[in-house]
């Protein structure tokens, strides 16, 4: 699964401001000069949490699509002066530009949609910039602390709906910057955390709880920041087209704390990017790359042990049961192993994980291995030698609500020629030298166990039918040398 990587596109002004894409549109990053905007840096076998997502609304619910990277339907086109794309959805005509201010640290994404099919559709579009403002080492090296000291201030703005703004309240060199985003149009709900985007069901592959609810206009200060805003939804006829969007912008310095006075910016903003770009039907530069199986396939479903599954994977006797209204969350068997259930991992927020190291010396050994697993299908991850800031082979997971599904070391199996990922477990079991996941699926039962074992220093991993047909396996490697984990899988 190894392929080089294409350069990423740049759009840049006379500012400093940049952004950068990957070959299949999504963002990579934003930056100016050292200072980058976003928490989390997009990659080419999966994109990025940056995005802007278009809602269809029906009798069957929403219908959603994303309008940047490998889940999307569009293919960039030739414009030395702006991002844009083409696609088709669902009888939509699609056109996504973004523009930036020549010289200013203002941008804005315009959408336009065109209804090309045989009824009336009713749309919206969110917005989803997840929040840094920082430099990248320091996102790099702990993107929850980074999160912890930005401050989001929603504020409602007369024409523009809710407005945020996000200010770093921790001085990077001597200076605050701050990032305030909105609509063109008008903006009706917002967010201003991941975990009010995705929640905890994207462990068990179901989509981000933002698409299917809406945002839920509350303010959560928490550890994965992100400013998500949500269009006033509007009606298309057969035949008809409309514009929405929203607008960026940044300040280096912003020394006092978020206030109403700052709405005056909203004004600003907008006025100096009310220009919309030519609706065209250029040609696209090509056909969209293949996407990798990280963006395309989906967790093996999995279901709850019954209890004689459970008794036969996990031996008696047990203790110190979990449970919650009667139900089975959690517990310890054997001399040392420890149980945690699927029905747990989809209600805590810090999903289960556990650090296997090689040796049983009790001072540091530079021949040691480390390596941390996560019952959310990571085998292993920030594979280390010795100091873990150094000599390292796999890349660690970013953000425990799951929003990259390709780092460390991950599992595809295939069932009558579909792959599907492992993902979320029935049953997960620490050890201090080992761990196994039970996967109960709709074909039969799969086991994997990764080990540390020290006679010589090694990690160890395995794959067992339990129950069910032979399968298919592949195992993929986030690779990482280097400490900023931008490898190869």
């Amino acid at each position: 699964m190894s392929a080089p990587a294409p350069e990423p596109r740049e759009l840049t002004n006379a500012a400093g401001l940049r952004f950068r894409f990957l070959s299949h549109g999504a963002l990579q990053r934003i930056d100016v000069g050292a200072l980058l905007v976003g928490l989390f840096l997009g990659n080419e076998v999966e994109g990025g949490p940056a995005n802007l997502w278009l809602r269809r609304h029906g009798d069957a619910g929403v219908d959603a699509v994303p309008l940047l990277g490998p889940g999307s339907p569009m293919v960039p086109v030739p414009d030395a002066a702006a991002y844009r794309s083409h696609g088709l959805w669902h009888g939509l005509q699609l056109q996504l530009t973004l523009c930036l201010a020549p010289d200013a640290l203002t941008w804005r994404w315009d959408l336009r949609v065109d209804n090309g099919s045989e009824a009336p559709v009713t749309l919206d579009l969110i917005y989803l910039q997840d929040v840094g403002l920082c430099d990248p080492g320091a996102a790099r090296t702990n993107e929850y602390y980074v999160s912890h000291y930005v401050d989001l201030s929603p504020m409602q703005h007369p024409d523009a709906g809710w407005v945020v703004a996000a200010r770093q309240n921790q001085a990077i060199a001597g200076r605050y910057p701050w990032l305030l985003a909105g609509s063109m149009h008008r903006t009706t709900a917002y967010a201003t955390d991941a975990l009010q985007w995705q929640g905890l069901g994207v462990r068990a592959g179901l989509p981000p709880m933002g698409l299917t609810q809406g945002l839920p206009s509350r303010r959560l200060q928490h550890e994965q920041a992100v400013v998500a805003l949500q269009e006033q939804p509007w009606t298309l006829a057969q035949g008809e087209g409309a514009w929405r969007g929203f607008f960026g912008h940044l300040q280096l310095d912003h020394p006092q704390a978020s206030a109403a006075a700052d709405l005056a910016w909203v004004d600003q903003a907008r006025a100096g990017l009310q220009a919309r770009p030519v609706a065209t039907c250029a040609a696209p530069l090509g056909a969209r790359r293949g996407r990798s199986w990280f963006a395309t396939t989906d967790f093996l479903p999995t279901s709850d042990l019954d209890p004689d599954e459970l008794v036969r994977c996990f031996p008696a006797p047990w203790r110190h049961e979990e449970l919650d209204n009667g139900r089975l969350l959690s517990f310890t068997h054997g001399p040392q192993a420890h149980v945690a259930l699927r029905a747990k991992e989809l209600l805590v927020m810090r999903p289960h994980g556990h650090i296997l190291r090689t040796g049983d010396g009790l001072v540091p050994d530079e021949t040691a291995l480390t390596s941390t697993v996560w019952m959310g299908g990571v085998f292993h991850s920030l594979l280390t030698q010795g100091h873990v800031s150094i000599n390292r082979f796999l890349s660690t997971v970013r953000g425990w609500l799951g929003q990259f599904r390709s780092h460390g070391q991950r599992i595809f199996v295939r069932f009558d020629g579909d792959w599907v990922q492992l993902g979320l477990p029935s049953a997960f079991e620490m050890q201090p030298q080992a761990c196994r996941w039970i996967y109960k699926h709709p074909q039969g039962l799969i086991e994997v166990r990764s080990c540390a074992r020290s006679t010589p220093h090694e990690m160890g991993l395995g794959l067992h039918v339990l129950a069910g047909r032979a399968v298919d396996v592949l195992v993929s490697h986030h690779v990482d040398l280097g400490s900023n984990d931008d490898g190869e899988s």
